[in-house]
């Protein structure tokens, strides 16, 4: 028998989405599924756009209040899962409907490997690209990451792993709790990818495209802001899963973080002591970066978002 997926969708205020999200699961080849449509406490009818599908696979779960990001909402999914593995999809995003058979093959491929992923497509302002890891490796078949090889790629901007197109085995899991939830308001998942990686060792990358994200929708995590303390706080809550070589892309990874959780809160205009980036940093590693950006935070803010649009990003 097939193994089962569960589907874990949060939902929050997603009226105009979430028919969408769903109808992509639905449409997937791969029909030994179950979805799991968290209810975060929405205050439109996105339920109602729920409950005209008539599809004995779709389990509705609630929550009383919203958590920020959907963490706690995908917690409660991951505790509440029936499958073999579980899979995430936001509301206002679609799978590709041969997702989960490309997915399902790879597990077969690579048995004793317990997170997939695969490549993603953002689409903005009527135009689709392809996510900066598949653009460099899609050509190349399956990869095999190490968390080294994966916090190497990120530091280039190149993520292996996106929200809409992991997949867990759930019997791998210590944990329901993957998650930050209460931890930051925002970013929380590229904390988890690391720490699942750090525990699970492996990550198998599928070059089929899982994901369509559509960046011109406005959602709740764009007016919440992530946290320099959990980027801090990674690299000592992963120490013990970690070997040498980790630690040090991973503090490499996690001073590249700090600055961009730094950079959202002085877009929202929060006030910052002149301490707050310098002190979070790991100088040990990356001093020119860790320098480089101490200078720029002495820097008016209104100058570094100028920079930031005439500049590559690094």
């Amino acid at each position: 028998m097939r193994p089962l997926v569960s589907v874990v969708i949060p939902v929050h205020n997603k009226e105009d989405y979430v028919s969408r999200a769903l109808q992509s699961v639905l449409d997937q080849g791969y029909r030994q599924l179950e979805v799991l449509v968290i209810d975060d406490a929405s205050r439109d009818d996105s339920l109602a756009r729920v409950a005209s599908f008539d599809d004995a696979r779709i389990r509705v779960l609630r929550r009383e209040c919203p958590g920020p990001g959907g963490y706690a909402a995908r917690n409660l999914g991951i505790q509440q899962a029936r499958g073999d593995w579980v899979a995430f999809l936001d509301a206002d995003d679609v799978w590709l409907p041969d997702h989960l058979d490309a997915s399902m093959g790879i597990a077969v491929r690579y048995p004793e490997i317990a997170l997939i992923s695969a490549a993603r497509l953002l689409q903005r302002g009527g135009r689709q690209q392809l996510d900066a890891f598949a653009e460099r490796f899609m050509s190349r078949g399956p990869q095999v990451l190490h968390l080294t090889d994966y916090l190497k790629q990120a530091c280039q901007g190149r993520r292996a792993i996106g929200t809409n197109s992991i997949l867990i085995k759930r019997a791998a899991l210590d944990t329901h709790r993957i998650f930050p939830d209460g931890r930051t308001q925002r970013s929380g998942d590229l904390y988890a990818w690391v720490e699942l990686l750090a525990k699970l060792k492996y990550l198998v990358w599928s070059p089929h495209v899982a994901s369509v994200h559509h960046g011109d929708v406005i959602g709740v995590s764009r007016n919440n802001i992530p946290s320099i303390a959990l980027f801090r706080d990674m690299v000592m809550d992963l120490r013990p899963l970690t070997s040498q070589e980790d630690e040090k892309w991973l503090k490499l990874y996690a001073n590249q973080m700090i600055k961009y959780a730094w950079l959202e809160q002085k877009k929202k205009r929060e006030a910052l002591p002149v301490s707050a980036l310098p002190g979070a940093f790991y100088w040990t590693h990356g001093r020119g970066y860790c320098l480089k950006w101490t200078m720029l935070s002495l820097v008016p803010f209104g100058v570094l978002e100028w920079l930031k649009q005439h500049t590559p990003a690094d």
